[in-house]
C-alpha cells in the first residue's frame, strides 16, 4: 500500500511533530469490529506509554480490542531546503487498550511504533503529473437539466499545453487546477461550491492494466483568487464516472465509491513510485 522507505527520523520525533501540528491519524482495523473498519483520530499523546488517539465514535471497545494489529497513517509538514513539503507516514502496531467515554469519545492507546514507513496510502496519493503524461484534458460546464455540450468545452488540452491552466495535483478522488487570471475571466468557470462540471481525462500510462481514459462528473469543492495575480485556484471532487452500458449502448453515470476511482489509484501509484525512484537515484 505504500513505497517501502523507512524514515531516517525517529518515530517518536515524527509523532511528536504530528501532535504539535494537530495532524489527524487514520487507523485501519484488521477486520470490521462493531461496524468499524477505519477510525479518524486526534493524536493526544506520543510517549513511552505509547500512542494515545481520540475520536468521536459510538464504538463499544473492550478487552477484545487488546492486542489487535492495526495500521496507522498520518501527515506532517517538514522543511526540505527552502520549501515546506507534505510528508506521509504509515506504521504497524497493536492496540494496548480501547475505552469509550462520555459523548461518544473513543480513546485508543497503541504500542509505540518501532518504525515509520515513508509514503502515502494508494487512495490518498496526490501529485502533479508531468505534462507529457496528459494525453488530453477537457472540461465542460454541466447543467442538471440539459447536461453538457461536447462542442463547447470550457477548458481544453491546448490550455494546459500553453501554460494557461496548470493541473496542480491529481488524486483518485479529485483534482486542483490553477487558471491564469485572463483565462479565468474569459471562460467564467463555476466558482460556487457544489456546482457541477464534466471532465474528460486521458492519461499516458502504458503499464496500466485497464483503460486510461476517464469521463467524470465533478463538483466544485473549493475556489480561491490570488490577491496579487488574480489567478484562480479551483478544487474539484469526483462524483460519478461515465461508462457505456454494453446492452443498451447508452452512457451510465456510476457514483464514485469510497471517494476514489480504482483505475486512477493504480496509475497514480505507478507515478508515485517513479518519482521516488528518481529522488533516490
Amino acid at each position: 500500500m505504500h513505497a517501502l522507505m523507512t524514515s531516517p527520523a525517529t518515530p517518536r520525533s515524527l509523532l511528536e511533530e504530528a501532535l504539535a501540528q494537530r495532524s489527524r491519524c487514520h487507523l485501519t482495523l484488521p477486520k470490521i469490529i462493531g461496524g468499524l473498519k477505519e477510525l479518524d483520530c486526534d493524536i493526544v499523546e506520543a510517549s513511552d506509554r505509547g500512542l494515545l488517539l481520540e475520536c468521536l465514535d459510538k464504538a463499544a471497545p473492550g478487552p477484545h480490542w487488546t492486542g489487535l494489529p492495526v495500521t496507522g497513517f498520518f501527515r506532517v509538514m517538514q522543511r526540505r531546503e527552502a520549501l515546506l513539503e507534505e510528508q506521509f507516514y504509515t506504521f504497524e502496531t497493536r492496540i494496548q487498550t480501547g475505552t469509550a467515554g462520555s459523548g461518544g469519545l473513543l480513546r485508543v492507546r497503541l504500542n509505540e511504533p518501532a518504525t515509520l514507513v515513508f509514503g502515502q496510502r494508494r487512495k490518498s496519493l496526490r501529485l502533479e503529473p508531468e505534462l507529457d503524461r496528459l494525453r488530453s484534458v477537457f472540461l465542460w460546464r454541466y447543467d442538471r437539466e440539459t447536461g453538457f455540450n461536447r462542442d463547447t468545452p470550457a477548458l481544453r488540452s491546448s490550455d494546459f499545453q500553453n501554460g494557461l491552466v496548470r493541473l496542480v495535483n491529481l488524486s483518485a478522488g479529485g483534482l486542483c487546477l490553477s487558471l491564469r487570471a485572463a483565462l479565468a475571466r474569459e471562460r467564467a468557470l463555476p466558482t460556487t461550491r457544489g456546482d457541477r462540471l464534466v471532465l474528460h481525462l486521458e492519461l499516458r500510462e502504458p503499464r496500466a492494466s485497464t483503460a486510461t481514459d476517464f469521463l467524470l462528473v465533478a463538483k466544485v469543492s473549493h475556489f480561491a483568487l490570488d490577491r496579487v495575480s488574480q489567478n484562480l485556484s479551483l478544487g474539484l471532487e469526483f462524483l460519478a464516472e461515465g461508462v457505456i452500458d454494453p446492452k443498451t449502448g447508452k452512457m451510465r453515470w456510476l457514483p464514485v465509491a469510497n471517494n476514489a476511482i480504482a483505475r486512477l489509484v493504480d496509475i497514480l501509484y505507478l507515478w508515485h513510485l517513479d518519482r521516488h525512484r528518481e529522488r533516490l537515484a
